[in-house]
């Protein structure tokens, strides 16, 4: 009689860590910390959430991970490496950003690890989980912090450590806040807080603050060389090149021309990113 053999699966758990940086994709700098993970943490799974964050811009890269973390399941880890340029005043000053900090906290059941510059308070403006600042010894880590301190914590995160032994809880970090959008009895006022690749200029106006505070009224949107009376449903809803409204996967506002670039409209071409694009709502009653 033939003997049985039994094979037995094990289920290996692949951790996820998510990157959002700054460092672009034409230098090694990304690939090292890529390497740097497959060498640290075992069966890891790498994402790109968004790699080319431009002119060290920490509202875009909190509006990228805030409108993602839900699409990812629970103990997925996320490294930030985003912070403000600022001099040596700046960063002596105790109510502001602290470039040489790095804290990590544990959001919506997963993993935010950045640097002290206001972005996980930028998440939800309810932020109210612990926070703690990571332990590293050497200054020269700061120099390369996303390979040299970040790595390392996802490392101990994904081999079962606790918070509390990667780093000192800490209630004294940056806590930036984000504009919020505001009406009248003439107006509802909103601003720009992203621009996709596309061109299309995201507002900080929600469906339901639209909604609740227009109301069954009617409305325009005065934009230059354009006047916008609708919601639309899709980009097809208007002809290539006008102009539209409508509320984009993530529930927010967005202006886009159809084919083209609404970003290209709405800026100055001599200010660009710079210039604050402020969205203002004229209700019709």
């Amino acid at each position: 009689m033939w003997p049985f053999i039994i094979f037995t699966f094990v289920h290996t758990i692949m951790p996820i860590v998510t990157l959002t940086t700054d460092l672009g994709y034409r230098d090694p700098y990304l690939a090292i910390v890529k390497a740097c993970l497959l060498q640290k943490v075992n069966n890891v799974q790498i994402i790109d959430l968004s790699c080319d964050i431009k002119d060290n811009n920490i509202s875009d890269a909190a509006f990228i991970l805030r409108n993602s973390i839900g699409f990812f399941p629970e103990n997925s880890i996320h490294l930030v490496g985003v912070k403000f340029i600022l001099g040596f005043k700046a960063m002596n000053n105790n109510h502001s950003v602290d470039n040489s900090r790095y804290l990590v906290s544990r959001y919506k059941n997963q993993f935010v690890i950045c640097p002290d510059n206001g972005l996980i308070t930028l998440l939800d403006e309810d932020f109210n989980e612990k926070v703690f600042q990571l332990y590293y010894d050497n200054p020269a880590q700061h120099n390369f912090f996303i390979k040299d301190v970040f790595v390392d914590a996802a490392a101990q995160i994904s081999s079962g450590k606790a918070l509390k032994d990667i780093g000192m809880e800490t209630t004294d970090y940056y806590k930036a806040t984000q504009f919020s959008s505001f009406s009248t009895p003439e107006n509802l006022k909103g601003k720009s807080i992203y621009v996709d690749d596309f061109g299309n200029v995201i507002t900080n106006i929600t469906k339901d603050v639209f909604y609740k505070t227009i109301g069954k009224r009617k409305f325009s949107i005065v934009l230059p060389g354009a006047r916008i009376t609708k919601i639309s449903e899709t980009y097809d809803d208007v002809s290539v090149g006008d102009a539209l409204a409508m509320f984009n996967g993530f529930g927010y506002l967005e202006i886009a021309l159809n084919g083209k670039s609404a970003y290209k409209m709405l800026y100055p071409r001599e200010v660009g990113r710079s210039f604050d694009f402020n969205l203002i709502i004229e209700f019709n009653d």
